[in-house]
């Protein structure tokens, strides 16, 4: 797994999926080319889809809710299932982050899938409402964590 994202990268991240799915062009430009010494959004992009994506298949598969021994039962049971999903998921947005490189056009369509992959588990669609909540939960909880 990769390392955690800082919540300023989280920022960034919440920023180029908020601009990628308003089709702001201008505002994913100016993420793309980010700041001296950061890492490339494309990237970020996908260790965040990653992340979350681990995320959403152990609450799914109700490991989130277990403690303890429990759990530790639960990802031992499921470990096959949940490596192979994490991994082929994990593989293919680092692919896409890879060739995706600076452009933004490329680093847009990523961050629309990434949005997409994340929707599919919280949503029925893509419902302003929902989304523009979406981003909200995303920008609360980086900052819970800064």
């Amino acid at each position: 797994m990769s390392p955690e994202l800082t919540p300023d990268q989280i920022m960034r991240v919440v920023a180029a999926l908020e601009a990628a799915w308003a089709d702001d062009n201008d505002a994913l430009a100016a993420l793309v080319r980010g700041g001296h010494d950061e890492q490339p959004l494309a990237v970020l992009i996908a260790e965040f889809g990653v992340s979350r994506m681990q995320t959403m298949v152990l609450i799914v598969t109700g490991i989130s809710n277990q403690d303890g021994a429990d759990r530790q039962e639960a990802l031992t049971e499921s470990e096959g299932l949940i490596l192979h999903m994490t991994t082929v998921a994990a593989s293919m947005v680092s692919g896409w982050a890879f060739s995706a490189g600076g452009g933004v056009q490329a680093t847009g369509d990523l961050a629309r899938h990434v949005l997409r992959a994340l929707l599919s588990f919280t949503s029925d669609g893509d419902d302003p409402q929902e989304v523009q909540a979406l981003f909200a939960h995303l920008r609360a909880d980086a900052l819970a964590h800064s």
